[in-house]
């Protein structure tokens, strides 16, 4: 490579001799492929916060609901309860423990769902402005290569 001239001179004024105007908005010589179009079109921007199994995860978290006390009258209510209490007694910490333990899991998933959120918009929007930088150059070369 060292040995080939390169004289910057010339290779503007040949692709200046090589360009034949052309009708049309700018710019003439380029415009994005559909590649664009279709990322934005394919993307899924449904959030992920809002995915089903989140919330049915996030509406029953909460094991107070099913560990409480059975309902029922008569002799049969009567043992279930005594049961379920004597069951209590023993599980009760490990329950809280595990209560805890949804509940801080259920917190992390929600906090990497806004965060996936964001970095999808983020994406979308830099695709977008991507896309226009490119034309904007295309512009700026096409109106150099005119000058």
């Amino acid at each position: 490579m060292e040995d080939l001239p390169l004289d910057a001179r010339s290779v503007v004024d040949e692709l200046r001799s090589a360009s034949r105007p052309l009708s049309g908005a700018l710019p003439r010589t380029w415009m994005p492929s559909q590649s664009f179009g279709a990322l934005l079109e394919d993307a899924d921007v449904r959030p992920v916060t809002l995915d089903d199994n989140l919330v049915w995860l996030h509406d029953n978290c909460n094991l107070e609901k099913a560990l409480a006390p059975p309902v029922g009258g008569g002799l049969k209510g009567w043992v279930k309860r005594l049961i379920h209490r004597a069951v209590l007694a023993v599980l009760r910490p490990y329950l809280t423990s595990v209560q805890e333990c949804l509940a801080a899991t259920l917190r992390a998933v929600e906090a990497v769902a806004r965060r996936v959120d964001d970095q999808a918009a983020t994406q979308l929007r830099t695709i977008g402005a991507v896309r226009a930088d490119l034309v904007d150059f295309a512009r700026g070369v096409d109106e150099r290569l005119d000058g």
